[in-house]
């Protein structure tokens, strides 16, 4: 027998052990880590259910909403009214001409909040949706003359509202699930320097829902341009917001989607959709976005994750059922 290899064997059996030490410490650590999170977790619900307002849990190391801004649209403070709504005026450093006026709701969240249809455009601007309306500013040529929608635009219908002002479009319709945020918008579409920009386009504000009940006659077949930012998480509502594209479009229309992957639900949207529309999915659909996005990626923050903050271009075509 190798005489090197007995010599050795106490010292193989040493290093055994005290690499199985370190994994139960690795382990350990993992396993706090894990409890401390979960933990903070339950004490934002807490505070959500106390109506805790979102800006509070978004500084959270632990809250999705920890990211919130790729800093394509610039915001400044306007005021605030007794129910603590706040008036924002918006602009773009890239197109020194565009201003809107945009109304936050306060973001409370209790737990009314969370009931009924998806409320999570009412708490704060998402970023799908900033790169959406900044996305849209860019390309104002494919609005003129044309029908546009926007699906699940929260409180502010942000792309909705610039299309609106700056476009050459016939008609806007901004749409969300959520009755606070129709009356939002209906505010928004109402304040006076809106109004003043928006004398070339008709533009309207409703509520509007998939999977529920016929959609109106008004609506159907009636649109060139569908605009949806972030609208794909939802496994119960993935066929009927298919089917709803595929009916509010007309039949040269298109969809343009903005979503980050979400783990698999934005493949199974994609999936899903195949059967109605020929897709096309983007990652480099605009330069300066992506490049933001490897920035953030390079850097290494824990603040961004790719996988809920960075959204993918989809864009849906109706196939030819002739």
């Amino acid at each position: 027998m190798n005489k090197n290899a007995l010599e050795d064997e106490p010292t193989k059996k040493r290093k055994e052990h005290e690499e199985e030490e370190e994994d139960d410490d690795e382990n350990d650590f993992e396993k706090k880590r894990r409890y401390q999170i979960a933990m903070q977790r339950w004490a934002i619900l807490k505070q959500a259910l106390l109506g805790g307002k979102s800006s509070e849990t978004c500084k959270s190391s632990v809250s999705v909403r920890r990211f919130s801004s790729f800093g394509l649209l610039q915001t400044e403070y306007l005021f605030s009214n007794n129910k603590e709504e706040t008036w924002y005026q918006y602009t773009c450093a890239d197109f020194p001409n565009f201003k809107m006026t945009i109304k936050h709701l306060p973001g409370k969240i209790n737990a009314n909040s969370l009931n009924g249809f998806n409320n999570t455009g009412n708490v704060c601007v998402w970023p799908s949706e900033e790169v959406m309306a900044y996305y849209c500013i860019k390309n104002l040529d494919e609005f003129r003359n044309k029908n546009i929608i926007e699906l699940g635009g929260g409180m502010t219908c942000l792309a909705g509202v610039a299309v609106s002002i700056l476009s050459e479009a016939q008609s806007v319709v901004l749409t969300d699930g959520n009755e606070e945020s129709i009356d939002n918008l209906t505010d928004i579409l109402n304040d006076k320097s809106n109004a003043e920009l928006l004398r070339k386009t008709k533009v309207s504000s409703r509520m509007l829902r998939w999977g529920e009940g016929e959609l109106d006659k008004d609506l159907r077949g009636h649109f060139d341009i569908i605009i949806c930012a972030d609208c794909l998480f939802f496994d119960e509502g993935r066929e009927d917001l298919v089917q709803l594209v595929y009916d509010l479009l007309k039949p040269n229309g298109k969809c343009w989607m903005f979503a980050p992957k979400r783990g698999a639900t934005f493949d199974e949207f994609k999936q899903a959709a195949e059967e109605k529309f020929h897709t096309l999915e983007e990652e480099r659909f605009e330069k300066k976005i992506y490049d933001l996005h490897c920035k953030l990626k390079e850097s290494g923050t824990d603040q961004y994750d790719p996988n809920i903050h960075f959204p993918i271009h989809l864009q849906l075509t109706k196939k030819d059922v002739s």
